[in-house]
């Protein structure tokens, strides 16, 4: 037993040093101008960090800032998308990072039309998650309503797996129907629970995916593949699936008008 002890607290001990290699890598490449090559150090780190990292690199601030890195480094090569859904997952990951995304979605070199509109989404997201902080866009009215349905989820498993394509992380979900309508201004259930509704998967040296970044972030608890109404946006995280305007988490249904 003392010997399985000492193994234990020396293969701890050896992750300090491997973490500290990659930062040194990172910090070299970034130096040598090969952004790439940072850029590949960075997904490292995020993907390791609560795995090996040391303990004050486990906090939201610092899994938002690793974020932020990775943005600015996708942007000098100029994987504009890359760099938006970092952005993205800084804000849902410590909303109070919320001015340090702002000025990273400034800087970017951006159309007219494409600046008008992920500023309007990125408005909207920082007023769901920092209400006070930003108003919402002024040409939307907020008292629009529809009926609209979401699901109710129940995390069964949160895991990494090792598939002959590579690792890949899993969640599993029960879930349920929720109804709001517009009419009564009232939610109700639709139907009972379902065991094993879904699984959401995202490859760890991939994209993001919006699915799964959704159903894993921080407090979620009710899902909506959809798009909300303007009357209940601020309650909503989202959207994850910028493209379309798509897919929100919260963690209770909004209230009622």
């Amino acid at each position: 037993m003392r010997w399985s002890v000492v193994w234990v607290v020396v293969a701890i001990a050896g992750c300090t040093p491997v973490w500290e290699r990659h930062q040194t890598q990172l910090a070299e490449a970034e130096a040598h101008g090969d952004y790439t090559k940072a850029l590949s150090e960075q997904r490292w780190l995020i993907d390791n960090a609560f795995i090996i990292g040391p303990r004050e690199e486990h906090s939201p601030e610092a899994d938002a800032k690793r974020y932020l890195h990775l943005a600015k480094l996708a942007a000098k090569t100029g994987q504009y998308r890359t760099t938006l859904d970092a952005l993205r997952q800084a804000l849902n990951t410590d909303p109070t990072q919320a001015a340090a995304v702002r000025r990273q979605l400034d800087a970017l070199p951006l159309s007219p039309t494409e600046r008008a509109r992920l500023n309007r989404e990125f408005a909207w997201n920082i007023a769901a998650l920092q209400p006070g902080d930003n108003a919402l866009p002024p040409e939307v009215d907020a008292n629009v309503c529809w009926s609209y349905r979401v699901r109710e989820i129940r995390i069964l498993h949160e895991r990494t797996v090792s598939t002959e394509d590579g690792m890949q992380r899993q969640v599993t979900y029960d879930a349920r129907v929720w109804l709001f309508d517009s009419d009564a201004q009232r939610w109700h259930a639709d139907g009972g629970w379902i065991s094993e509704a879904g699984t959401e998967t995202e490859w760890v040296n991939g994209a993001s995916q919006p699915r799964y970044r959704a159903l894993t972030a921080t407090g979620s608890r009710f899902y909506t593949d959809g798009k909300v109404p303007p009357c209940h946006r601020t309650a909503w995280q989202g959207p994850y699936d910028a493209d379309r305007g798509t897919i929100f988490v919260a963690a209770q249904l909004p209230a009622a008008q």
